[in-house]
């Protein structure tokens, strides 16, 4: 009989050692195996590719578990892209590459790693692709400039105060870093139809507003670094004072004859304090732009110069972001923008040319319709 109760306690304490053992294997295993199954269905976003100079800057938005990202490149010459090739490895979500060839375009797409406890490792999957030229002369281009802008576009809401500093004196942290924030994304993530930026002042880091958008813009197709000087300045003001610092021409509100491709137009009355980026003009004079303004960064469509709401500009506007902006459109189904915009605003047009040359324009954007600039801006 001892002997029996002595058999069943080594049995008993076999079966406990093997379900230990089972325990243990899955946490080990099962657990980065489903955390595994997760991440692989999940993809970098935000990601932007800016020539600046013979510098390209590569950065993107963090992906939760991510504890590795790789950069695959690719080339483009003669009308055709080479093969994309890991290029890099690195734990943040920047990255500076240099001695760019000018003249050249280049293409990528980050994949996020995550690697577990146990050493097993999951990869993403790919980010969707952002290109950029480097330029031949000037600093960067037109195009990238615009490809810059459209970066926030729907997923950015507008925020009274957003891209100042605390002090509201001038740039702030995020208008002067190099890519979107993800809080941006974090705070457009569930707004609807009803959103109110009344309810969010100077909630600097949400979103931006529209000088601090524009500043960003010009600060991330001038800049490869963080913190460095920045562009904001009051949305009247801010055309002019681009114009003073040398980065292109000045005319004011009665002397513009035309819009083009990069302009950037602040009112110049007491009524608007708004600034925005042109994208181009249509046949009926409208004007497709770019900017942020309740409820956030958005293309819009100016109404004909006779006021007419049904323009090409914002019939323009509607289509594309019906189509690669389709929740934000949905929300914010607003399109047009008054005849105000075509007639209260000074305008900075950049050097392209020259000893000076700021953005210089190889695609030849400025010399377009709106309908093939983007057309241009959207081709990948």
């Amino acid at each position: 009989m001892e002997h029996l109760n002595i058999q069943r306690k080594c049995y008993f304490v076999h079966i406990c050692g093997v379900l230990v053992i089972v325990w243990i294997m899955m946490n080990l295993c099962s657990f980065p195996c489903r955390a595994k199954t997760v991440f692989e269905k999940e993809k970098p976003v935000g990601v932007m590719a800016t020539a600046v100079g013979d510098r390209i800057a590569v950065s993107w938005e963090p992906l939760p578990g991510a504890t590795e990202y790789e950069i695959y490149e690719a080339v483009a010459a003669g009308g055709k892209r080479s093969k994309f090739v890991l290029i890099r490895r690195t734990e943040g979500c920047q990255a500076v590459l240099e001695k760019k060839e000018a003249g050249v375009s280049y293409a990528y797409y980050i994949r996020a790693c995550m690697e577990a406890k146990n050493g097993a490792k999951a990869y993403s999957g790919k980010s969707a692709v952002a290109s950029t030229t480097v330029a031949r002369e000037g600093i960067s281009t037109i195009k990238n400039f615009l490809k810059t802008a459209l970066a926030p576009v729907g997923s950015t809401m507008y925020v009274w105060g957003g891209g100042w500093n605390k002090a509201d004196t001038g740039a702030g942290k995020d208008a002067r870093t190099v890519g979107l924030s993800p809080a941006w994304r974090d705070f457009a993530s569930g707004k609807t139809s009803s959103y109110d930026y009344k309810n969010y002042r100077y909630k600097i880091h949400k979103g931006l507003d529209c000088s601090g958008y524009v500043g960003w813009c010009v600060y991330n197709v001038l800049n490869t670094k963080n913190n460095e000087k920045g562009y904001v300045f009051s949305a009247s003001g801010q055309a002019k004072k681009f114009s003073g610092r040398g980065l292109g021409s000045y005319r004011k509100a009665d002397q513009i004859t035309d819009y083009r491709a990069g302009d950037v137009m602040s009112s110049t009355c007491s009524c608007c304090g708004h600034v925005w980026i042109a994208v181009g003009q249509c046949s009926d004079g409208s004007v497709v732009l770019l900017h942020s303004s309740p409820s956030g960064v958005q293309l819009n469509g100016t109404v004909t110069p006779k006021g007419s709401k049904n323009s090409q500009a914002v019939r323009l506007a509607a289509k594309y972001m019906k189509k690669y902006y389709r929740s934000w459109y949905q929300r914010f189904p607003k399109m047009d923008r008054g005849v105000s915009y075509l007639t209260h605003y000074g305008q900075m047009r950049w050097k392209t040319a020259g000893k000076n040359a700021v953005l210089s324009d190889p695609d030849g954007l400025r010399n377009m319709r709106a309908e093939r600039v983007l057309e241009e801006l959207f081709l990948y």
